[in-house]
C-alpha cells in the first residue's frame, strides 16, 4: 500500500517514523523549511526527502 502524495503546505502537521512531530514553515521551490517539535532551529528538506520520510497528520 503507497501512502498518497500531497504537496507540504505551511502550518500542515507532519510525523515521521519515530512519531516526532514537525510543522511546515514554508514551501519554497524544491525545498520544505519546518520546525521539530520543541526545537527552535528550522529544518529544511528537499520536498522528494520530506514526502518520503514525513507522514501528514489529519485530525
Amino acid at each position: 500500500m503507497t501512502k498518497p502524495i500531497s504537496q507540504p503546505e505551511p502550518n500542515q502537521r507532519y510525523q515521521d517514523a519515530s512519531g516526532s512531530l514537525v510543522t511546515v514553515h514554508s514551501v519554497l521551490s524544491n525545498r520544505v523549511t519546518f520546525y521539530r517539535a520543541g526545537y527552535e532551529s528550522p529544518c529544511t528538506y528537499s520536498i522528494e526527502r520530506f514526502i518520503r520520510e514525513f507522514t501528514e497528520v489529519t485530525q
